[in-house]
């Protein structure tokens, strides 16, 4: 497969940089490891570089639309470490971005071995990849910038999270008002554009369970979730509105008093919009993002969806407080917007376009 029609450009050449981000979406693992790859991307083609996704991106239907949107190209990416530093070869690559919990450490020993400098996004830990730029995108108020024996660097902390233009762009429109009891607070419910644990339908039954007055507007992952979903009885000031996963989640988030979600990658997102965040566990997984969030005092912790499904712990009383109390739900919103202040990709791109350079001289 002929993926550059030219040669191999000399490291010293006048050419712009060339970097590509290593990512896989399915509606099995989700699509955020893509979505903070196209953050990145954004800002790296601001700063005059070729950017190119190596990976599986055909679905979900709409992150191929989000790609699609931005023209990043995509092409074919390999699990394989010499067929991926073939492919970094052809295309002349100076830098590539790893972001996969399943990738082999090998690849990235590999890249590294033929002069491609690699950045590798993490959550918490490095699965044993070898970079010389780890950015840290596990939640956490502690900013870290460390530069290790040898110059590899580490950078995380809220300071880092990726944010995509989208996210700013809700962050700079968002308008909050606190509303009072006679105005029933705007909900908007969502976890991911598959749901695989069906969260979406046991957080609405949460919701409605507090009897407070609300207008929710509920984002199911298909046709069963839906019915489900419609078919929950309703109070008298409850009004519930269910719609397909979008691409313009931002833009309901900003208009949002209160978001219900799960504790993935998105929490940053909707911290960086200023919405305050009640925060479900699907996953064990999730479980160190969720404490750290909660740590920091940005969310309200609702536990784990087989609590909330089975009404275990305080989850519905912590939506019932949040529903009737402004003040509280203003307090989360203007904390997340001032921990993660959205110039992330900003910094992260500087930092991978220094060392490229560097070595590029």
């Amino acid at each position: 497969m002929n993926l550059d029609s030219g040669p191999p450009a000399a490291p010293n050449s006048a050419r712009g940089l060339r970097i590509s981000l290593r990512a896989d979406a399915s509606p099995r693992i989700g699509g955020g490891h893509v979505m903070r790859c196209l953050a990145l991307s954004e800002e790296l083609r601001r700063r005059g570089a070729e950017v190119f996704l190596l990976g599986r991106a055909e679905r979900p239907a709409w992150l191929r639309e989000q790609l699609d949107h931005h023209g990043l190209p995509v092409l074919p990416g390999s699990d394989d470490p010499d067929e991926l530093v073939g492919i970094a070869r052809e295309m002349a690559l100076d830098a590539m971005v790893l972001d996969s919990h399943t990738l082999a450490p090998e690849c990235s020993v590999a890249l590294r071995a033929a002069g491609i400098v690699v950045a590798a996004l993490v959550d918490g830990t490095t699965r044993a990849q070898e970079a010389d730029l780890y950015v840290d995108q596990s939640p956490g108020g502690r900013d870290i910038e460390i530069t290790f024996p040898g110059g590899a660097r580490r950078l995380g902390g809220y300071r880092h999270a990726l944010i995509r233009d989208a996210v700013l762009a809700a962050r700079r429109r968002a308008e909050r008002t606190v509303v009072g009891p006679s105005a029933p607070p705007h909900v908007l419910c969502f976890f991911g554009a598959t749901d695989p644990y069906g969260g979406v339908p046991v957080a609405v039954r949460a919701l409605l369970a507090t009897g407070a007055p609300l207008r929710l507007t509920a984002v199911a992952a298909g046709a069963k979730p839906a019915r489900a979903i419609e078919a929950l009885p309703t109070g008298p000031a409850q009004r519930v509105r269910v719609v397909e996963p979008v691409t313009h989640l931002p833009e309901l988030a900003r208009t949002a008093d209160l978001v219900v979600t799960a504790a993935g990658s998105s929490v940053l997102d909707l911290l960086c919009i200023g919405c305050a965040v009640a925060v479900v566990t699907v996953t064990a997984s999730q479980q160190p993002v969720y404490e750290a969030v909660r740590g920091d005092a940005l969310i309200a912790g609702l536990g784990s969806l087989e609590e909330l499904r089975a009404a275990e712990g305080d989850g519905v009383a912590q939506l019932r407080r949040l529903l009737t109390g402004p003040a509280e739900r203003a307090g989360l919103a203007r904390r997340g917007a001032e921990a993660v202040d959205g110039q992330g990709c900003a910094r992260v791109a500087g930092a991978l376009v220094t060392l490229v350079e560097g070595r590029r001289r």
